[in-house]
């Protein structure tokens, strides 16, 4: 049965906090539309997504190009497959002890040596009552991570907003305005921001408008539309408790920004990204990969990310209490890809058991070559 976990690991690798895609209306001149350019027939009529002042409208037009588009190349910028390492799939039963320390200096390494990526235009606004966690400013987190992704895929435009429980209102009016300033009609509402700052905040959860908000805490990130645009909520605590937890001294924004790269890889399809994303990615590798680049990124220390790690790992359960799977046979279910359209229920095992099988596979392949997945399922 030790096995039947390598050989799913091994299928999944050769084989991702995202926003849902946003429904456009029928084909009709006037009506709402989410992509510059994209062509759709009705009736006879043809019709075409144009830009009107700060609106994408349908446009009817007399002629629709059917020459079909270059297929979409994702970059990776790691020879694949990947050279053996230490650790293979072939010996890794036997080098269990070693696994975590290899995972973990894979990702510093790759860090240190990474060039900084072109620089994208971006937009971190900060309440006027929220004070960042820890010494170092939202800015020099998410470029450790814009570092750690170099070479892959990255947004073109971002906007993060970062606040508690005082400045949330004032954040929904200030999201608003940066849409309206970069034109971006795709995207959450405002009052999703409230999420953040609500309990019952898992995939998919509606926002409950009538709940006083709580202490804020969650995060959200992803890109939203074709042209690259990628939306960043943080949840900023006021409570002690939270704010001591060294998650928050800099892991939390890359973890947010390895979402955002996940779904630039799908930036060109013909869909919407993160539903390009989640219809062939299943959820374990998605908070799982961003969990382990976030935690093993951000700690200084082996003994630093072990200390993250293992909080984890171990106390992970779903809402109504399912805790993550502990044996082989449970483990090798998880990951199979026939829980790809049921994944949501075990959501938060991707934390645990998700993030564990990432720290495998990057102690084989490195880090990169996780993220050398959603680029390969995008082509």
């Amino acid at each position: 049965m030790r096995r039947v976990l390598v050989s799913v690991i091994v299928l999944i690798s050769t084989s991702v906090f995202v926003l849902p895609p946003v429904n456009a209306a029928a084909p009709k001149s006037g009506n709402k539309c989410t992509s510059v350019g994209t062509v759709a027939a009705l009736k006879g009529s043809n019709f075409k997504c144009v830009r009107s002042g700060n609106k994408l409208i349908w446009k009817k037009v007399s002629k629709v190009s059917t020459k079909p588009k270059p297929p979409v190349i994702a970059p990776i910028p790691i020879s694949l497959p990947v050279a053996p390492g230490s650790i293979t799939f072939g010996n890794i039963l036997e080098n269990l002890d070693k696994v975590a320390q290899v995972a973990f200096e894979s990702s510093q390494k790759t860090y240190s040596t990474n060039a900084f990526p072109p620089l994208i235009n971006s937009t971190i606004w900060v309440g006027p009552n929220t004070v960042p966690v820890g010494p170092t400013s939202e800015a020099d987190r998410i470029n450790k991570a814009m570092k750690l992704w170099s070479g892959f895929n990255q947004p073109k435009t971002i906007g993060l907003f970062f606040f508690n429980t005082q400045d949330e209102p004032l954040a929904e009016i200030e999201y608003e305005k940066w849409r309206t300033k970069n034109n971006i009609n795709e995207g959450q509402a405002a009052s999703y921001l409230r999420n953040e700052c609500l309990s019952n905040n898992g995939p998919g959860a509606p926002v409950d408008s009538q709940e006083p908000l709580q202490d804020c805490r969650n995060a959200n990130a992803g890109v939203i539309n074709s042209n690259g645009t990628a939306i960043g909520f943080f949840g900023v605590p006021n409570e002690a408790g939270s704010r001591s937890d060294a998650y928050r001294f800099g892991a939390l924004e890359i973890h947010e920004f390895t979402h955002m790269v996940q779904t630039a890889q799908f930036v060109g399809t013909s869909q919407q990204p993160g539903g390009a994303m989640q219809q062939v990615t299943p959820c374990w590798i998605q908070e799982g990969q961003a969990h382990f680049a976030s935690k093993s990124t951000a700690s200084s220390t082996l003994n630093d990310y072990l200390h993250q790690r293992n909080g984890e790992a171990l106390n992970r359960s779903t809402r109504d209490g399912k805790s993550a799977p502990r044996d082989f046979e449970e483990i090798s279910k998880y990951l199979s890809l026939e829980t790809l359209a049921t994944c949501q229920q075990t959501y938060d095992w991707g934390y645990a058991t998700g993030m564990l099988a990432v720290e495998a596979l990057s102690a084989i392949g490195g880090i990169q070559s996780t993220m050398a997945l959603y680029a390969l399922e995008a082509r």
